[in-house]
This record gives structure tokens, C-alpha cells and sequence, in this order.
């Protein structure tokens, strides 16, 4: 019933064992804070003394001392104790469910450990890379639906934020700071900084007038201004403008002049994968590597590379060093090592990839898309029925998000099918047909509804 909801739910509330059943999804796909939210929401509703609130009473017991061990071993994981505001979040967390001394003790313990791992100040974080990690499933092995890869995929620079589109009206000001509305504040505060004519450049790279772009950006390092994310920007603007050869000329005079900056190499490489170039790509990775070896950008992106060259093992083991690195704590990578490993036909550690993603961002629809499909792959419909249930649940926006209400209900007609419940199925294959917008998967929709029909 999750495609109809629960009627009586929604016109008098949530009842006891509506908050359970959310709960134990949940906990089906180990996400035991929301799943303790749940069954403590529940409780509240039930009455003392009755079998259901003993039974719920003991689920809330379970998923306090699941979750105040998942957050510990969070918290000590490599790449959630660089990232320390994250990890204090955490240790909040974990102390308002310890139950026991020996819970208390072992956060304190942790917390010793956060402290002396905290980056020095004095370093700061990583520098933000002019042209973000392409590791979306887009560009790896991933079975959702090309579009649906957005929750992934982090924000890239102005110069290239946008496919050439027309921009909303407004000043160039409101529109640039639409542009890279997504960004992190002090990303969007730093390149707003570089003034009007920065914004103009790369609003009109959006709007596909690339050649306009170069001028302004020429003309601005023409003048007395030290700012190397221009330069990159330049390179961009080059390359849209088909003068990859002056693109290339520029990235290899930074480097030149600073080959201790990664973001260099990396657009470099970047441009000449785009150009069809990939052992050349390949070796400017390696290169840049040997000048900065701590640079998880860099082996995250030959990690890449490697994967859309079809070698998935060589892939992964550039990815998992990435994540060893000092610099480097791109979450969606653990997505992105999932769909490698179930590749590869590792399911259990495809399974526990997609399981740290999914804790790290619960709301991932492309990760609980492709979750869903491999267990369903597995033959685990139950287990896929709770992650599709818990996606319709959180993807609030279906307009914005056709192509992951779609597929999601494909993959939830293939889930009753599998328990045997038929019209349940037929419903979701019916909805998965109205909500498609993408031509490549309307055959595979339409032929899940005919093999319902044909049952």
C-alpha cells in the first residue's frame, strides 16, 4: 500500500502502527536514527501494558543501542573524523541515547580521539577544486536513470553551473546568485567578490555564449587581479568555445608556474577525457599525483576514469585510496564504490557501500534506487519494498523528480510481483508510465506492465 498510502493515516493522523511501520523501515536499511525517531513516536501513542507497546518498547530499545554503535563506528571512520562539525553532530547524538556507563565511556573515548585528529587550523579545508569530482552515476556503472543523479553529484563552478538555458530575469547580480545558489556559502560569498563582470562571464557560459565568456574573462586577467579560479574558468569557457588547444596551453602554465596545485592537473585531465584523450588523461593524473600525493581529488578522479574505461577493479582501488586521503571527504563516493562492487558481484560489500552512503545521506533517492534494485537483483523484494516505501515517503517533489518517481515505481511493480501481490504491481507499472519522461525507459515500462498483465 505504500504508492496509495494509508488513508485513515492521512485523514486523522498517523496512528501507532504507522510510525512502527516506518520504523521498520528504517531499519531495514540501517538507518537507526530515523528508525528510533519512529518507534518512539509510536510508543507514545500506544497504551501501557498492551502487546504493542511492549513490542514497540523493545524495537526502541534495539534501535538505541544500534544506532549509538552505528554513530560510533561513524565517527571513527576515516573519512567522518577530517570532517569534525559532522562528527560533533554525531557525538551529540550518541550521547542523547547512550543507555549505559560503559556507552558513556566508549563516547568518551571517542571523543579524545576526534579531538586530536581535528585538522590544524592553521591548514584549512581543501581548496575548492575549480571543477568538482565526476564520479555521479552518470559516469559510473550505475543503474538509475541517467537524470536521477543530481543528490550525488557535487556543485560545480559558475563558468559551467548550468547547461546553456535562459536564465530567469532579473539583475545580473540575482541571476548569477541563482546560478550557484547550491554552492556552500563561503564558496558563493568568494566568487560574488569577483564582481560584476566575473558574473557576466559566467552567466553568459549558462546561456551557451562561450566566445563572450573568453572576452570578459581575458579582459579581467588582463588587469591587476591575482584569481586563479579565473584562470579556470578561462579554460572552460575555451574548451565550450571548441579552442581546446588554448585551454590546454593555459592549464599547463599553471602548472608551470605552481605544479603543487592539484586543481591545475585536474582540469587538465578533465579536458583532455572530454576530447577523447583518456590515456593521455590517464598520465596527467599520474603526473599531478607525483607532485601532490595527497590529493584525493586527483585519485578519485583516475578512480573514475578507470571506471568509464571499463576496468571497475582498478577503479575501486583507486577510490578507496582517495578516501584515505588527507583532503578528500566526498560522501558520494561511497555510491559510486557500491555500484562498483556490485559490478564486480561483490554484493555484500556493495551492500555495506550502499548502506554508509545511505547513512551519510538518508535522503539519497539515486542510492535508494540503485539499493533497492540490486536487492531486488538478490532476490530480497521485502527488503526493496522497504527502501522504495521509504524514498516515496522523502522524495516530496515529484515534478522535480519524474524520472526518480518512475523508476522507483518500476522497481516497486517488480517488488509485488515478487510477493505476489498483482494489482498492486499493475498499479505501480500504470504509475511508472505516467510519471516517465525519458525515452530510453519507456520500453522497459512498458514491457514490466505487459509481463503483469500477462500473470
Amino acid at each position: 500500500m505504500a504508492l496509495l498510502g494509508n488513508l485513515f493515516g492521512q485523514l486523522f493522523g498517523d496512528s501507532a502502527s504507522e510510525s512502527e511501520a516506518r520504523g521498520d523501515q528504517f531499519a531495514a536499511v540501517n538507518n537507526w536514527r530515523r528508525a528510533h525517531d519512529e518507534y518512539e513516536r509510536a510508543l507514545q501513542k500506544s497504551a501501557r501494558g498492551t502487546i504493542s507497546y511492549r513490542r514497540i518498547a523493545a524495537k526502541l530499545d534495539e534501535s538505541r543501542v544500534q544506532s549509538f554503535d552505528s554513530l560510533l563506528e561513524d565517527i571513527h571512520s576515516r573519512i567522518d573524523v577530517r570532517e569534525y562539525t559532522y562528527a560533533a553532530e554525531q557525538i551529540e547524538w550518541a550521547r542523547a541515547v547512550a543507555g549505559s556507563e560503559e556507552q558513556l565511556e566508549r563516547l568518551h573515548e571517542c571523543e579524545g580521539r576526534l579531538r586530536s585528529s581535528r585538522r590544524d587550523p592553521a591548514r584549512g579545508g581543501a581548496p575548492t577544486p575549480a571543477a568538482r569530482l565526476d564520479i555521479t552515476a552518470r559516469d559510473a556503472p550505475a543503474r538509475t536513470p541517467p537524470d536521477a543523479v543530481a543528490d550525488n553529484a557535487p556543485a560545480p563552478d559558475a563558468a559551467r553551473a548550468a547547461a546553456p538555458a535562459e536564465l530567469a530575469p532579473g539583475s545580473v547580480e540575482q541571476q548569477f546568485r541563482r546560478l550557484i545558489g547550491g554552492w556552500p556559502a563561503a564558496v558563493r560569498e568568494a566568487r560574488a567578490a569577483l564582481g560584476t563582470r566575473y558574473q557576466e562571464a559566467a552567466l553568459a557560459l549558462a546561456e551557451g555564449e562561450p566566445e563572450r565568456s573568453v572576452e570578459i574573462l581575458q579582459e579581467m586577467l588582463g588587469g591587476d587581479l591575482d584569481a586563479t579560479d579565473v584562470e579556470f574558468d578561462l579554460g572552460a569557457a575555451l574548451d565550450a568555445a571548441e579552442r581546446p588547444q588554448e585551454a590546454i596551453d593555459l592549464y599547463a602554465r599553471c602548472i608551470d608556474r605552481e605544479p603543487e596545485d592539484w586543481r591545475a592537473w585536474y582540469e587538465l585531465a578533465q579536458l583532455l577525457w572530454r576530447r577523447g584523450r583518456s590515456e593521455d588523461c590517464l598520465q596527467c593524473l599520474r603526473q599531478g599525483l607525483e607532485h601532490n600525493p595527497s590529493s584525493g581529488h586527483l585519485m578519485a578522479e583516475w578512480g573514475a576514469c578507470l571506471s568509464k574505461l571499463g576496468r571497475p577493479r582498478q577503479a575501486l582501488e583507486k577510490l578507496y585510496q582517495a578516501l584515505q586521503l588527507a583532503e578528500f571527504d566526498d560522501v558520494g563516493l561511497y555510491h559510486t564504490i557500491a555500484n562498483l562492487q556490485r559490478e564486480t558481484n561483490d554484493f555484500d560489500k556493495a551492500r555495506r557501500a550502499y548502506r554508509k552512503a545511505l547513512e551519510l545521506d538518508p535522503n539519497s533517492a539515486g542510492t535508494m534506487l540503485d539499493y533497492a534494485e540490486m536487492l531486488l537483483d538478490q532476490g530480497e523484494a521485502q527488503a526493496a519494498q522497504a527502501i522504495l516505501e521509504t524514498l516515496f515517503r522523502t522524495a516530496r517533489k515529484p515534478r522535480d523528480q519524474r524520472s526518480y518517481h518512475a523508476y522507483a515505481s518500476y522497481l516497486a511493480s517488480r517488488a509485488h510481483m515478487a510477493l505476489g501481490e498483482r494489482e498492486m504491481a499493475l498499479l505501480a507499472a500504470s504509475r511508472a508510465i505516467e510519471d516517465n519522461d525519458l525515452d530510453w525507459l519507456e520500453p522497459t515500462l512498458e514491457e514490466q506492465r505487459k509481463a503483469v498483465l500477462s500473470v
